[in-house]
């Protein structure tokens, strides 16, 4: 939630006041799911969007992947201005190390103020990641109808016209432990339209202040969108973000770390695994409840300990964050109301 400030360049009016925005979604291996609500108070009046989304995968040959989804959205202004649509699409998948790329393939139709409105649009992409950025690239060929309007503000329908473009664009993620930056840039090339090429481009930064809860800012140009009938428009927003997980308390729950030991007594070796982890600390019983830094060695983190035969307690921290149970170990109560893990060294 927070302010934001709204230009719409084909009849450069211009808005000021306070937003809610809420989403949430889910992904596992076979199917995904994602919805959305947003509402925007303006001295013109009130206006809202709504999207839901969902669908399917399957594991081909070869290392394949096939989806199929669905995506059901709809908007509205301050006026009659009102707009539904529903897209869906079948994507091919193959993931490629830490990375990958997709072939897709969409259709779509649209309830607009000119009657039923359709389109269909092929995509294909890739992506990379490497621990804290990810970086997207796609080429997207689009045919659709738009409606045409004349009046100051756009309130009269005259007509549909067909629109055809390619697009091209990027976008990039970077993270830190408690901050987060999303950019993406992209040019469309319309022969019909009255520039050959029209660039866009967005960024949004977040700071959080907590685990939970961040202070985000974020820049827009947009171009029009003719799937789901949104205006080209220009914006800047700042708000607080609550409710979304931190860079660092997601990577600490993806880390999922291993605790090992070889030897015992004076001789025993703490070995942790934990894929994605900066650093790595552990405390236990027999580091008498101090913390004890872990030394990056051969894609784990090592730590001479003394460490006799029996149970011992112990928990461990990624990145600074919370201290918690090793995935490996069983989850026990301690003396002060927390959890640890109960190591066994034979």
């Amino acid at each position: 939630m927070g302010v934001s400030a709204v230009r719409f360049p084909v009849d450069s009016s211009r808005a000021f006041g306070p937003f809610v925005s809420w989403t949430t979604s889910g992904n596992t291996l076979r199917s995904f799911f994602s919805a959305s609500a947003n509402g925007v108070i303006a001295p013109g009046g009130a206006s809202g969007s709504f999207a839901f989304g969902a669908g399917r995968r399957s594991l081909l040959p070869e290392g394949w992947l096939g989806e199929v989804s669905a995506e059901l959205s709809a908007l509205a202004g301050p006026a009659s201005r009102a707009a539904s649509s529903l897209l869906a699409a079948a994507r091919l998948l193959r993931p490629i190390g830490e990375g990958g790329g997709w072939l897709r393939l969409s259709g779509d139709v649209a309830s607009r103020e000119a009657g039923r409105l359709g389109g269909e649009g092929v995509d294909v992409g890739a992506w990379w990641r490497w621990p804290r950025v990810q970086v997207t690239t796609s080429l997207a060929q689009q045919w659709n109808m738009a409606q045409l309007f004349i009046g100051r503000s756009r309130d009269e329908v005259v007509g549909t016209v067909p629109v055809r473009y390619t697009e091209a664009g990027i976008s990039l993620r970077v993270e830190s432990d408690d901050a987060s930056l999303d950019v993406a840039a992209s040019v469309r090339r319309d022969r019909d339209a009255p520039q050959l090429y029209a660039p866009a481009v967005s960024a949004t930064a977040a700071l959080w202040q907590t685990s939970t809860r961040a202070i985000v800012v974020s820049v827009a140009h947009q171009l029009p969108d003719f799937i789901h009938g949104a205006d080209a428009v220009d914006y800047v927003s700042v708000g607080m973000r609550l409710n979304e997980r931190s860079p660092r308390a997601v990577h600490e729950e993806r880390s999922r770390p291993i605790v090992q030991v070889s030897g015992s007594d004076s001789s025993a070796m703490f070995t942790v695994k934990a894929p994605g982890a900066r650093t790595v600390e552990i405390m236990g019983d027999f580091t008498n409840w101090e913390p004890v830094a872990l030394v990056p060695r051969n894609g784990a983190f090592v730590a001479p300990v003394t460490l006799t035969r029996g149970s011992h307690r112990v928990v461990v921290r990624i990145n600074g964050g919370e201290w918690k149970p090793a995935a490996n170990t069983p989850a026990v109560d301690d003396d002060l109301g927390g959890r640890v893990g109960l190591l066994l060294v034979p």
